[in-house]
């Protein structure tokens, strides 16, 4: 009895844990499904076992891994997470046919597939020469200043590398720029490894860094100065001279330092502005003393505004009337009044007596005696300020 409950309870134990761990299994699949797809970023290859004397002389291409995982899982792959390499463990110089095998840190991770299978590995023995470092100097010095020799520290590096592209390689080179060099250069500056046909790639440089010292001096002093336009003669009777500018306002002068001490300023040559009644433009040469020359010889445009003299004058201007009625004849005392008009002098001088009008209005009145405003009306031009009287008696009586 006691062996038959023994056996029953154990064969329904062991089938109960089956069952149990199969409803798991399926309850964590049902909720953390399997997703098998392409994972989205080519990995890089890397190759593993190479001896040391010899080393790969291609750029392997990466490669696409289809992946088993998880659904979370796949929200924490990074292209770190796999290790993806080919052996060349016992590989000779020359082209390899090696497999591309895929390793990941989580066993829930599993690799099914990956593209290419197969690489193709192009391997060199490893090779060490020692090349001269040349300076390439590029664009041109500051007006003024000129560069000595360069001088390089070590004057040669060591390159090592696949034997084919070190076979490539002919110096070493370091480029400096000279557009803004206005003191002695001296740099730490990469080399790059060159040849016939331009930088030849896949090869280290040790020392990883040269010093190079490119002397400068200056040869001749520089600085700005101002342009200042020299006006001569004097306008038309009634103008004046209201302004002047000068184009360009100042240059660049170069020439030696003890002459450039003693420059502050250069002169255009003279503008004439006598009898000039409008705006004078021309455009003259710039001098400049012995010694001394201007950066982009250009010559000056000077412009000297003329602009007419402000003025008045009094004027005596007898007053006329306007709009009598019909049947009536008008009649104003005083007959005249003093007219001051103001302006630009020369129109001043051209005015006539006639030119400026003093009317009052008689419309809609009838006979008898009135005090009426005087209006005024002065040429295009001119303005008048002041009349007196600015009023007058109106006398209307029958014709």
């Amino acid at each position: 009895m006691t062996t038959f409950l023994t056996d029953t309870l154990g064969w329904r134990f062991l089938l109960a844990l089956v069952i149990s761990g199969s409803l798991w299994a399926r309850l964590t699949l049902d909720q953390n499904p399997q997703r098998v797809d392409l994972y989205p970023t080519e990995i890089n290859v890397e190759p593993r076992g190479l001896p040391s004397n010899l080393v790969v002389a291609n750029d392997l291409p990466p490669v696409k891994v289809r992946v088993a995982a998880p659904q979370e899982s796949w929200k924490f792959l990074e292209p770190s997470s796999f290790r993806v390499s080919v052996d060349l463990t016992n590989a000779k110089p020359g082209l390899v046919q090696s497999d591309v095998s895929v390793e990941t840190p989580d066993p829930q991770v599993r690799a099914l597939e990956v593209t290419p299978a197969k690489l193709t590995v192009r391997v060199e023995e490893l090779r060490t020469a020692s090349v001269p470092v040349q300076v390439t100097l590029v664009g041109s010095m500051p007006f003024g200043f000129r560069s000595g020799e360069p001088i390089v520290n070590p004057s040669k590096v060591e390159i090592s590398g696949p034997s084919s592209a070190i076979e490539r390689v002919s110096a070493a080179v370091v480029t400096v720029r000279l557009d803004e060099a206005r003191s002695t250069i001296d740099r730490s500056i990469k080399p790059e490894p060159r040849g016939v046909s331009g930088v030849v790639s896949g090869v280290r440089v040790e020392p990883q860094n040269v010093t190079v010292t490119l002397p400068v001096e200056q040869i001749a002093g520089s600085k700005a100065v101002s342009v200042v336009p020299v006006v001569q003669g004097q306008p038309a009777p009634g103008y004046w001279q209201s302004g002047i500018a000068v184009d360009p306002p100042s240059v660049q002068i170069v020439g030696d330092p003890s002459v450039l001490d003693g420059v502050a300023v250069l002169n255009t040559a003279p503008v004439d502005v006598s009898g000039a009644q409008a705006e004078v433009v021309r455009t003259v040469p710039i001098n400049r003393p012995q010694g001394v020359t201007v950066v982009r010889d250009l010559a000056a445009t000077v412009r000297v505004a003329i602009l007419p003299l402000q003025g008045q004058q009094v004027r005596d201007v007898a007053v006329s009337v306007a709009n009598v009625p019909e049947g009536l004849v008008a009649t104003v005392s005083p007959s005249v009044v003093s007219v001051t008009a103001s302006g630009p002098q020369p129109s001043l001088a051209r005015l006539a007596p006639q030119d400026v009008a003093a009317t009052v209005d008689a419309a809609g009145l009838g006979a008898g005696q009135s005090l009426r405003s005087v209006t005024l009306q002065a040429p295009e031009g001119l303005r008048t300020d002041r009349v007196v009287p600015d009023q007058v008696t109106l006398t209307l009586a029958a014709r």
